[in-house]
């Protein structure tokens, strides 16, 4: 029964309620930021998607369709209302119109694309078609009527060959309006395959290699539960989640987002230039990673895992590692990188002061013939410092912070120049200025304020210099720990803050724990470094 039938007036409120405030808690990848529901997508978020995901020729067609229709019904008002042809016309244009107005107004929660909207995509085709209409009638001279086909044609002809290069995952089409040369420049900006198309096919795949016998796989975000449900019921029960693999059996282990592939992967999804999903035989590889890490000589750490960096990879290794360490449920690891530069933070990390790669870790991990290897890449840019362990849901049961030396800044430095100047302001800690970069100081602290956290405000001269999502508190939240940005050091604290590039009016800053602030400070900064 159409869900409007018993009643029309009610379920269509409805209708808009749900679209103003959909309850999804998810986020969307958008030109190469982390968007969350609170924020709503941006005005352009839309026409961008609608414009890298469409063939360039129907956009110009439909673009020509539109400005036809809206040019004839301005030119004469009254025939619109009584030519029918022209008022579908006008009916296909303000659909589109109307239902992006309505998203951006509403604030709607639209996600993994614009499939929530694709029913435009028909309204789109019928413009073109009518812009074909409209552009005909001057294109019957013979030179330009052949050279608009022609180039409609090879238009086409671009798009089928894409397609057919893309093939069976043509729902991640992307137009030459985007750059799809490398994942920074495209998987890192997009959400590429929210519906996890490529699980279906790799799980055929495999199961054809492998007809008979259990397959053990494991998936950074086990998508396997959903895609295995559309192989035949034979080959689904094959399929066994598992992190605890041994030698000589059917393992798989996936790689995503970015991550290279070795020579003897199995390709499950290639876009273009980005190989965004790739199988590998976790013996094989996180073997190799094994070998590689004890060739490079002592560990960064030894604990109850030894961790070893080769540039930019870390490999964890334990010995004799219980079957438990690799369970689902079990303990888990823990990764948090701390920039030099808090701004090469992505946004979503910001607030935090660090970057978790808790699921790139725990999903390049497994347990090998007993042992536990796990491996990942961090990221490109300086690095202070690390903090790892492994946790439970009962806390932490061992934990690290290895010092980097591309970026870690010196605190013991950092100190003496403070003390050299005034500070601008007292009180559970003394705040010195050096530019855009603020120095906390406190003499004889306890052990205890290894975990102290520090909240920092700053309202800029501006409203309009805010991000986006930070206007409506009228300031930016900078909050940070001791461990994140700072040192004890013979026994006393150290801390470094940068503040922001725009013109700034107060800063707040000061100390919380559990049950409140332990002491504040307002302060503005010198003339000469707001």
């Amino acid at each position: 029964m159409p869900v409007l039938y018993t009643d029309p007036v009610g379920r269509f409120a409805e209708l808009l309620r749900v679209l103003n405030a959909y309850p999804w808690d998810g986020f969307n990848l958008f030109r190469g930021e982390w968007i969350y529901p609170p924020d709503g997508p941006s005005f352009d978020y839309v026409p961008v998607w609608v414009g890298i995901t469409t063939p360039p020729a129907t956009l110009l067609l439909a673009l020509a369709g539109g400005v036809a229709l809206a040019w004839r019904a301005l030119r004469r008002p009254r025939r619109a209302l009584r030519d029918g042809p022209l008022r579908f016309g006008l009916l296909l244009l303000a659909l589109p119109v109307a239902t992006v107005a309505a998203v951006v107004v509403l604030e709607s929660d639209i996600h993994g694309g614009w499939h929530h909207l694709y029913f435009l995509y028909a309204p789109l085709l019928l413009l073109a078609a009518w812009g074909v209409h409209w552009l005909a009638p001057s294109l019957r001279g013979r030179w330009a009527g052949a050279g608009a086909y022609a180039l409609l044609g090879a238009a086409l002809a671009v798009t089928v060959v894409s397609m057919v290069r893309i093939h069976p995952f043509q729902n991640a089409y992307f137009s030459l309006l985007t750059d799809r040369t490398t994942p920074e420049r495209l998987v890192f900006r997009y959400e590429v395959d929210y519906f996890k198309f490529f699980g279906r096919a790799a799980l055929a795949g495999i199961a054809g290699a492998h007809p008979s016998g259990p397959v053990y796989l494991s998936l950074v975000l086990n998508d396997v539960n959903h895609e295995r449900h559309f192989l035949n019921p034979d080959d689904r029960e094959r399929f066994i989640g598992a992190r605890d693999f041994r030698s000589g059996g059917r393992n798989f282990l996936q790689l995503r987002d970015g991550r290279p592939c070795p020579a003897d992967g199995v390709y499950v999804m290639r876009l273009y230039a980005n190989t965004l999903h790739c199988m590998v035989d976790p013996v094989d590889w996180l073997g190799e990673r094994r070998r590689e890490a004890l060739a490079s000589g002592q560990p960064l750490v030894r604990s109850t895992y030894d961790i070893h960096r080769d540039g930019r990879r870390l490999t964890y290794l334990r010995d004799g590692c219980p079957p438990e360490d690799v369970e689902w449920d079990g303990p888990r690891l823990f990764l948090h990188v701390i920039p030099a530069d808090a701004g090469d933070l992505p946004p979503w990390s910001r607030e935090r002061g660090f970057e978790n790669l808790d699921r790139a870790l725990r999903g390049g991990s497994a347990r090998i013939d007993g042992d536990c290897v796990g491996a990942v890449i961090l990221p490109d840019y300086p690095i202070a410092g690390i903090r790892t362990g492994q946790f439970t849901d009962d806390g932490v049961l061992w934990e690290a912070n290895i010092a980097f030396g591309d970026g870690a800044p010196d605190y013991a430095v950092a100190r003496r120049e403070a003390l050299a100047s005034e500070p601008l302001a007292r009180s559970g800690y003394d705040i010195y200025g050096d530019g855009r970069v603020l120095t906390y100081l406190r003499d004889g602290c306890t052990d205890e304020e290894a975990n102290a956290r520090f909240f920092l405000h700053v309202v800029p001269a501006e409203d309009g210099d805010l991000p986006e999502h930070r206007r409506e508190h009228g300031f930016d939240n900078l909050d940070f720990t001791l461990a994140a940005r700072g040192a004890r050091l013979d026994g006393n604290c150290v801390a470094r803050a940068r503040l922001p590039d725009y013109p700034i009016a107060t800063v707040r800053t000061g100390q919380y724990d559990g049950t409140g602030a332990l002491w504040t400070a307002e302060f503005a900064l010198p003339d000469g470094e707001r």
